[in-house]
């Protein structure tokens, strides 16, 4: 069965990374943590508003971020799949008065804000406003929602990343208003995941490391990773710009002209041997 119920979706910033569901309250979805949110209510089943996130230990205070990976997902019970398109529901978070949309045509690589950090390395209990709808503003169709999230620090100004990228998590959404999705149903939708490739940032910072020490004549000097139009990179005084978005690597400026799609991220950290 999936996990039930409003999680905590707790964080911490150890051993230079920000980990995720470190009070255990996801599940494994393929290699990823997915929380469980359901809507349920007479009058608005499709808004929600009692998970909440919650980060300790971050040592250099700033403020906490999240951004979309990946677009909204519909689980289609007559195809058995997850549809990345065909369908108009769209998910609104609203976060520290900041509200952002994310459907199947736009909002992937969006950013939101979190909060801010206290002076003891921590966060209040963030609760933030899931709401679930139909462009026209009508109740979205009973059945599971999927999408993919990282999370980030920055200075207060914006201008320095403090803590880089979480490994992507999922938020899972159901409803059942209609009787005929019930959490035997949401859990096979589920277990047929096959999974989306999606930029791991844990290893995308070794990865540049690696590129700077072994191609200097093409990234002469260590860089600050930074997020730029979506993408999460490096650019060099020479012009250079060294990135990855949606699980692939791309450059531009110099000998590679515009921008260049060298291929998955898969293959360069085989090839640098960065493991999983």
């Amino acid at each position: 069965m999936a996990h039930e119920g409003t999680p905590n979706m707790a964080f911490a910033w150890r051993q230079g990374k920000i980990l995720i569901d470190t009070q255990r309250q996801g599940r494994q979805l393929g290699d990823h943590i997915v929380f469980t949110i359901p809507f349920a209510g007479s009058l608005t089943p499709y808004r929600m508003s009692d998970a909440s996130f919650r980060g300790i230990g971050f040592d250099q205070g700033g403020t906490l971020h999240y951004q979309f990976v990946s677009t909204l997902m519909k689980w289609s019970p007559d195809q058995n799949r997850w549809m990345r398109d065909g369908f108009d529901e769209q998910l609104s978070i609203r976060m520290a008065f900041v509200t952002r949309k994310i459907s199947a045509w736009e909002g992937e690589d969006s950013q939101g804000l979190v909060g801010f950090l206290s002076a003891s390395g921590s966060t209040d209990d963030i609760h933030p406003t899931f709401e679930l709808q139909k462009t026209d503003g009508s109740a979205p169709d009973d059945g599971a929602y999927l999408v993919a999230l990282t999370l980030f620090g920055t200075s207060v100004a914006g201008d320095q990343i403090l803590y880089p990228p979480s490994k992507p998590f999922f938020l899972a959404f159901h409803m059942n208003t209609g009787g005929g999705f019930n959490p035997n149903a949401f859990s096979q939708s589920l277990a047929q995941f096959s999974g989306i490739p999606l930029s791991d940032y844990s290893r995308i910072d070794p990865l540049f490391d690696w590129a700077e020490a072994n191609f200097s004549e093409i990234f002469p000097h260590p860089a600050q990773s930074r997020f730029l139009f979506g993408f999460y990179a490096r650019c060099y005084d020479n012009a250079i710009c060294l990135g990855s978005k949606r699980g692939r690597v791309f450059t531009t400026g110099g000998p590679f002209g515009g921008l260049t799609d060298h291929g998955p991220l898969k293959s360069f950290f085989d090839q640098a041997g960065i493991a999983d």
